[in-house]
């Protein structure tokens, strides 16, 4: 009896005495740890069926992109532009418009030089320095703060813009034809404010955008009007040139981007803004002053010298 007595006492003494060397590790002071998380399920391995149901919310994403908000524009709101009437549909994929603009993209694409080539190029790094030459002044974010800040938000506007486009207006890229070799890379999908969406290609968003920053320039310095659109027509050229874009998508980005300008003029928020940078304007003004300008020839000058005779044994 006592031996099963002693038994039973040291079996207990021995299951209370487990537990301590836990304890004394427990009592020494560890580096602080971040709160638990409870643990994610782990995914088993995948299926035909849920590798369909993971790419249907990635399509989801990029067909129905989110609608933006009127807050996230500062000079135009998709909300209140009408597309449908400032621009007309693209040609259907049958018609002999766009039978005409596939002919034309195969016309450039046999003749393109590669210096052709790289000058379209030269147009991907499109901004507000694309209208140094045009201005006839040195844009610079550093001297003209106010300007790039006021250009940056419109070229946002513009591309919320597109994503808001009419189904009615989606149009697959050139590429699509086998035939047509883009020289400039392909755009398959972009993203805008962190909006996925399809790539399309009408109208033009780089013409749209370069044909609007050159209206408004003009508005803001009226005598190089004719030198901005030239500028800003070498963009929609490089489109095409490129085999990127079909010239219709320009013409309705040269349209589009007119009228989206105008818009932009007549609203209140373009005259306090031009307010606001009639400063800049002013200090353009004077760098445009202190530029050398070119010597012209003058006729009677000319005329004066004597010339040299013509060499009877030319080299």
């Amino acid at each position: 009896m006592h031996s099963i007595l002693l038994a039973i006492l040291v079996g207990a003494a021995a299951g209370c005495q487990a537990p301590a060397p836990a304890a004394r590790q427990a009592a020494v002071p560890a580096t602080p740890q971040p709160p638990a998380r409870e643990a994610a399920p782990q995914p088993g391995p995948p299926t035909e069926a849920t590798g369909d149901a993971a790419k249907e919310p990635a399509k989801e994403a990029l067909r129905e992109p989110a609608k933006p908000k009127q807050s996230e524009c500062k000079f135009l709101c998709p909300e209140s532009v009408d597309l449908t009437a400032l621009v007309e549909e693209p040609p259907k994929p049958a018609s002999a418009e766009h039978a005409k603009d596939e002919a034309i993209l195969l016309w450039l694409q046999d003749r393109r030089t590669s210096e052709d080539e790289s000058r379209a190029w030269r147009s991907l790094s499109f901004d507000l320095t694309w209208f140094d030459e045009a201005l006839d002044v040195r844009l610079d974010s550093t001297w003209y703060p106010a300007l790039f800040k006021t250009f940056n938000e419109i070229r946002n506007d513009v591309s919320l813009l597109l994503l808001d486009l009419p189904e009615s207006f989606k149009r697959d890229r050139p590429h699509t034809n086998p035939a047509i070799l883009p020289c400039l890379p392909r755009e398959d999908a972009i993203t805008v404010s962190g909006k996925v969406t399809l790539a399309n290609g009408y109208p033009s968003g780089p013409a749209l955008r370069a044909t609007v920053f050159a209206v408004l320039l003009a508005n803001l310095v009226e005598d190089r009007k004719d030198a901005l659109m030239e500028r800003a027509r070498e963009v929609g050229f490089a489109r095409t040139l490129g085999g990127v874009n079909y010239p219709s998508d320009v013409r309705a980005a040269e349209q589009l981007g007119t009228a989206l300008a105008r818009q932009i003029i007549a609203g209140d928020a373009w005259g306090k803004r031009r307010v606001e940078l009639q400063d800049e304007l002013v200090t353009m003004a004077q760098q445009r002053e202190r530029q050398p300008k070119p010597v012209e020839p003058d006729p009677a000058t000319d005329a004066a010298k004597p010339r040299e005779p013509a060499s009877a044994n030319p080299k």
